[in-house]
């Protein structure tokens, strides 16, 4: 759910002066000069599992079986807003971590786990660990919101911190075809809910989709695709990846 910024670029995120203090209702992001809104799910982060959360049961089901929990281990998840995507790998006994750069979304993700969850705010290019640290790291409707510019920096972080013999679980928009009639209706739903997030973010997922999605996005790291997966008629794509 998290989008980017860029230092010493485009994108610029004013952060809070001292750590002590009340963090800001609302962050700023400066894009080519123009003052923009840096958190778009601070009004809806308190509804985002109420409402989202029955449309997501497919996902989690689909998730478990491409990369099942096993006690212990350490997963990421990149973009992580409620922290929905790690419920069931903290409940089987992993150390569960997040990421994201909207406040009110890790605001839910706190309430939920308490201190049984290492979340943070950041930029999903900059993630704030060590190298070859997580067995599985995770991205779920994260790529497709973040500007073109920078996807190859995330991917390139998430690449970084999963461990030799770990795996990446990649979720997102597929551009098609779809299968009719569950892949029209889920794509119908998915542009309804990308244009309430705002035109940035919608602007973003037709460019991400238009540029072939996932498959385009990770061919130039070699990475290897060990399963692909489709659901809702097609318009959700999983990509379980190894680097070696």
């Amino acid at each position: 759910m998290a989008s980017t910024s860029m230092d010493g670029g485009h994108w610029r995120l004013v952060s809070d002066i001292t750590a002590k203090r009340k963090p800001p209702a609302l962050q700023v992001v400066f894009y080519r000069g123009v003052k923009m809104r840096a958190d778009p799910y601070r009004n809806c982060a308190p509804l985002y599992d109420f409402v989202i959360g029955p449309l997501n049961v497919v996902l989690k089901r689909v998730r478990m079986k491409l990369a099942p929990p096993i006690q212990g281990m350490k997963v990421l998840d990149v973009g992580c807003g409620t922290g929905a995507a790690l419920e069931l790998y903290s409940q089987a006994g992993c150390d569960v971590y997040g990421v994201d750069i909207s406040r009110a979304m890790l605001k839910v993700a706190r309430k939920k786990f308490g201190d049984s969850a290492d979340l943070r705010l950041c930029d999903a290019a900059q993630i704030p660990f060590q190298e070859k640290f997580f067995d599985l790291v995770l991205s779920t409707y994260t790529l497709h919101e973040i500007p073109y510019e920078k996807r190859s920096a995330v991917i390139l972080e998430m690449i970084r911190v999963v461990k030799e013999n770990g795996r990446l679980l990649l979720s997102d928009f597929r551009p098609g075809p779809y299968h009719f009639p569950e892949g029209w209706i889920s794509r119908a739903i998915i542009i309804i809910l990308e244009l309430m997030a705002g035109l940035e973010h919608f602007n973003n997922g037709r460019d991400f989709l238009r540029r072939g999605g996932l498959q385009e996005l990770i061919e130039p790291y070699h990475l290897i695709i060990e399963k692909i997966n489709t659901v809702r008629g097609g318009s959700i794509a999983f990509f379980l990846l190894s680097t070696c």
